[in-house]
């Protein structure tokens, strides 16, 4: 028995089943089956504990495995660092013969697929905003823009002291209003009450999402990271675009499980694809 995957053609057994993990905020589990999303848990639903990350108390609810896929962002704290390798460590001896996708390095990649494979869009323009991305070499990514199916990276900013990004600002104004950090929410609500540091940061972010949505023109846009948990900013980007758009509902991190593993059920699916193609026998002449 066999599946297509998002009508791309792409076929592998139907009885493939991953595990997606997201082990930085909001920590979440998710089953696909048959590259169908079947069960998602965010920690703290269970722990009571808002935005945890560990998501050991979750793994009571998953059974019957075949691959783990694997999404987290930077961590600046070592002890959340520490708690990840634990649960992953937990996750891996509870399935030893389960394939692992680690895509680690690739958290708005993630979130991207999040998005794009729940769209119903054959192709689009993927944008991520988010605080912290993923680590690499060039620095902690805060904006990407994919094109999707090719994945080709169109835009590309990261953080630096002098541009820390949209993110990072809706961080620090929580921090100025007592809030949490992570508390992006409230300063949304403050801002319809004129409250100015939060006015502020509403108009700058609804400048620049329209920015990077006007990079490509007559493109479906595909949106995610946290910062597009915004709903005013997502309404106007509706209203001021003439093109479809679909903002991913678990914008935040949580839903980087469901991305990774989309992207495990893809590349298992091109394995399977190569694996099946015949070869040829070159004879000498």
């Amino acid at each position: 028995m066999t599946f297509q995957f998002q009508k791309s053609g792409k076929k592998i057994s139907a009885k493939f089943s991953v595990l997606g993990l997201n082990l930085s905020n909001n920590g979440s589990v998710c089953v696909m089956r048959d590259g169908k999303l079947t069960f998602y848990l965010e920690s703290e639903r269970v722990t009571r504990k808002k935005r945890d990350h560990a998501i050991r108390s979750l793994l009571r609810y998953v059974h019957d495995i075949d691959a783990i896929a694997i999404c987290d962002a930077n961590w600046d704290e070592d002890s959340k660092k520490l708690i990840s390798s634990l649960d992953l460590s937990i996750v891996k001896n509870k399935f030893p013969d389960a394939e692992v996708f680690d895509f680690r390095s690739e958290h708005h990649k993630c979130h991207a697929a999040s998005a794009f494979y729940n769209s119903g869009f054959n192709d689009a323009i993927a944008i991520v905003v988010d605080a912290n991305g993923s680590k690499t070499e060039d620095g902690i990514e805060i904006e990407t823009i994919f094109d999707i199916p090719s994945w080709q990276v169109l835009h590309k900013k990261y953080w630096t002291p002098e541009d820390q990004g949209i993110g990072k600002e809706y961080e620090q104004v929580c921090v100025s209003y007592g809030f949490h950090k992570d508390d992006a929410g409230k300063v949304m609500g403050l801002a319809a009450h004129g409250k100015p540091d939060a006015f502020y940061m509403q108009q700058k972010w609804e400048k620049r999402a329209l920015e990077l949505c006007r990079m490509y023109k007559d493109r479906k846009l595909i949106l995610s990271g946290g910062c597009f948990l915004n709903c005013v900013v997502n309404y106007k980007l509706q209203r001021e675009l003439d093109v479809r758009i679909r903002a991913m509902p678990i914008a935040h991190d949580g839903g980087t499980s469901i991305g990774a593993a989309y992207l495990a059920t893809l590349n298992k699916s091109l394995a399977t694809t190569h694996a099946n193609i015949p070869t040829k026998k070159f004879e000498d002449r």
